[in-house]
């Protein structure tokens, strides 16, 4: 069945797909009235996109496996650069060995992966070359106090990064305010603000916290020429480890090309999620209270407007946004409203949002699975082609 013919009407219960023959379009006779339906019909439009990491697009006149292969694509088919291995050269923190180098595999890394060539399946440390590897080298030892402790160079802060507030009437957690003032102090310190020594607090030692800004690039070949703006983590305070005195870090690590299907830390989107477009419809008109509630059942879909004068109303609402609805279906509680108000949603409408890790833009992510799925529509072409010369079937 055509997942076209027919709406999905919300009720009190949920939403139930009714079936509308009149909708109901022939199967294509070839692939040439195919494409030509779906060009006809087809459409996307970018709604918000405030923040590069932050997507909000819509798409018209497509099916439901279309929307979701798109969805599937961002999440595990985009490649991306993620840490892949670990050599450790020295390791003396409480942290176990596999465990350091999976926190490090999870620090998304700001570079283009379209620079570096993809990998294969069968790929090892020794295929690892500056046209497919990134390295970074991680060396921390911790003293006795901050004078003290080696970071192996001066650490990156982010820009954008502010020192936490201090609330001086909050509740100790661990008894001692003494020590969770210091402990908060520290915890400020790796965004260079105001602390410029180290908290010395009686019979407790000082704390090193790595941070994914003490990892330094290693330009390898012309690695530096080619990414004239160095490579880094995407955000410089992603907490690593806690050194004691004499413990250290060190160690290096290779990123590499791949895909969330293999490790969801190479997957280039937090989020990647959609919507069927709801359409909104008023049985009947509503006026004044009934319109103010109705308004805040739903925020922003409906418009209060004034009433023309003598109508005997004041102030009367109009469907107005239907992309804020939120399908809440509270206004069902008022058996007025619930026969009003009609909400039906579009099986072939639907409403994208993406955000980004920071890997790589949102609309770049967005680009980079319609390249995917495009690879994927030639490869079927190819393997078809192929199948049929191989039974003689072609001309």
């Amino acid at each position: 069945m055509n997942s076209g013919a027919g709406v999905y009407d919300v009720n009190e219960s949920g939403t139930e797909f009714r079936h509308i023959p009149s909708l109901l379009k022939p199967i294509p006779a070839d692939g040439t009235e195919f494409l030509s339906r779906l060009t006809s019909s087809f459409s996307i439009h970018v709604l918000e996109h405030t923040d590069p990491n932050e997507l909000v697009f819509e798409l018209k006149g497509v099916d439901v496996s279309f929307a979701n292969a798109l969805r599937r694509i961002m999440i595990a088919e985009v490649p991306t650069m993620a840490i892949e291995h670990v050599y450790m050269w020295n390791n003396t923190s409480v942290i176990h060995d596999e465990v350091l180098s999976h926190r490090m595999g999870l620090i998304p890394i700001n570079v283009d992966p379209r620079l570096l060539e993809d990998v294969d399946d069968d790929y090892d440390a020794s295929m690892a070359t500056d046209r497919n590897t990134v390295v970074f080298r991680l060396g921390v030892t911790c003293g006795k106090d901050e004078a003290s402790t080696d970071t192996g160079g001066k650490r990156h802060v982010s820009k954008d990064a502010k020192p936490a507030v201090s609330n001086p009437t909050r509740d100790s957690i661990g008894g001692n305010k003494v020590v969770d003032g210091a402990a908060e102090m520290a915890s400020t310190m790796h965004f260079g603000g105001n602390v410029a020594n180290n908290v010395e607090v009686p019979h407790v030692p000082y704390t090193k916290h790595v941070y994914s800004g003490d990892m330094h690039w290693m330009p390898q070949g012309d690695q530096a020429a080619s990414f004239p703006d160095g490579i880094r983590p995407v955000h410089e305070d992603i907490l690593i480890a806690k050194l004691r005195p004499g413990q250290t870090i060190q160690l290096e690590a290779h990123a590499r090309k791949g895909t969330g299907k293999d490790h969801a830390k190479f997957s280039p989107v937090a989020t990647a999620a959609y919507r069927l477009m709801p359409k909104i419809e008023l049985l009947s008109p509503v006026y004044d209270d009934l319109a103010d509630e109705l308004d805040l059942y739903e925020p922003g879909v409906f418009k209060i407007v004034p009433c023309p004068a003598g109508s005997g109303h004041v102030k009367q609402a109009l469907v107005h946004n239907p992309y804020a609805c939120t399908m809440s279906r509270n206004y069902m509680r008022n058996p007025i409203l619930k026969d009003a108000v009609k909400i039906t949603r579009d099986p072939q409408h639907f409403i994208f949002s993406i955000e980004s890790v920071g890997m790589m833009p949102a609309a770049v992510v967005l680009a980079e699975s319609l390249r995917v799925l495009k690879e994927k529509c030639q490869n079927i072409i190819r393997l078809v082609d192929e199948e049929m010369e191989t039974d003689g079937l072609m001309e």
